[in-house]
């Protein structure tokens, strides 16, 4: 099971002043790099990896760290790695700034949070034994994915993962490298914060890996549940001082083909996605219809969508009525893809629905947003 450890946030506004400290420059020589190429190549994967969510602002313009182009946001700081690999999904990096700023930062709260990095680096290294009969790779138990704490997955201790976080890093049009590219390794198992807010007190879940801290607001069902951590914004300020104006990278004009769209749910994995042509725009877990209520497999194309719909009906003895369903999108009968709101077990293999393919409620928002009447929907 997890560590938990809870934490009093003191108020947030001490925290901002705090931030509002320049700390110096790194002592790792960094040179602006021209904006030509490296802008392109960034911004192409800011805007197609949806950055916005995964990366935020924009702090420094390109540098160059160690003969390597980068360049700092909000969430993290992007790496030119063309020459080091020629995969595409490889070619920007994540850098493992979770590691940097334990070593040179331990006094400074992550985030905002009443948690440091010195805490992070306190708590690192404290895996537990591998499940018995684990046999290498990565394991799914109850409510966590266990993972070994080494780059080959060999049987060995680990960390314990909240199956919200392991579905989050498991999304390729987040991470196209794949999780371990894209986040790393945990380095502490997960554990529980208690921060004030302006509506009172909320718990999140904080766990630390090589490149991110992940954030997990657990009374969160409409948003994002999980987030990253500003742990680009701490770098900026411990590196470099106050950070650019708050800005984001120019969108790039040819960002995805003029093709046609469709959606693909594999009724097997539980997931879904969306592709314009060949090039993957959004991917994310489904639960999709229970035992005696399965969901058909078969192609068909959105007929009538609903930002809002009450949904009814009554079928082998169960009846339903729920009201305000978010992103209703009928591509057959009375079947749809939608929001739901009533549960949050997506990326865990369960099946809840009445033949529907539900999505967490921001996911079927941006699904809604981008896939008008005549999207074709491929179930198998």
């Amino acid at each position: 099971m997890s560590v938990t450890t809870v934490h009093r946030c003191p108020p947030i506004i001490l925290i901002l002043l705090f931030l509002l400290i320049t700390f110096g420059s790194h002592l790792t020589p960094a040179t602006i790099h021209a904006q030509d190429a490296d802008t392109e190549l960034f911004a192409q994967f800011y805007w197609r990896h949806h950055g916005i969510h995964t990366l935020g602002r924009v702090h420094t313009p390109i540098l160059e760290v160690g003969g390597v182009r980068v360049q700092y946001f909000d969430q993290g700081r992007l790496e030119d790695h063309r020459h080091l690999t020629s995969n595409p999904a490889e070619v920007v990096g994540h850098t493992p700034l979770t590691h940097v700023l334990m070593a040179d930062a331990p006094w400074m709260p992550i985030n905002g949070l009443p948690v440091t990095y010195g805490m992070l680096r306190e708590q690192s290294g404290a895996t537990i034994p591998p499940p018995e009969g684990f046999a290498g790779g990565t394991l799914a138990l109850q409510d966590h994915i266990f993972i070994p704490a080494n780059y080959g997955l060999t049987p060995g201790p680990g960390y314990l993962v909240p199956h919200q976080f392991w579905t989050y890093i498991n999304r390729t049009s987040l991470f196209p490298g794949g999780w371990m590219h894209g986040v790393g390794l945990p380095l502490t198992q997960p554990f529980e914060v208690v921060v004030a807010t302006a509506d009172g007190e909320r718990s999140l879940v904080v766990q630390a890996f090589d490149r991110t801290v992940l954030l997990l607001d657990l009374a969160e069902q409409h948003d994002w549940a999980v987030r990253r951590a500003h742990i680009g914004t701490d770098a900026t300020w411990l590196y470099y001082g106050e950070p650019l104006a708050a800005a984001y990278p120019a969108a790039p004009p040819d960002l995805y083909p003029d093709a046609p769209k469709r959606i693909e749910v594999d009724l097997q994995r539980q997931w879904l996605w969306a592709y314009q042509g060949d090039v993957l725009v959004m991917d994310a877990p489904v639960s999709t219809g229970k035992d005696r209520f399965e969901t058909p497999p078969g192609r068909w194309r959105i007929y009538d969508r609903y930002r809002l719909r009450r949904l009814r009906g009554s079928y082998r003895g169960e009846t339903w009525d729920v009201p305000d369903v978010p992103a209703v999108m009928f591509y057959w009968g009375g079947f749809a893809i939608h929001g739901v709101y009533w549960h949050d077990r997506f990326g865990t293999g369960e099946r809840h629905s009445h033949g529907c393919v539900g999505l967490a409620p921001h996911d079927a928002y941006r699904l809604f947003d981008w896939a008008p009447i005549g999207t074709q929907v491929i179930v198998r």
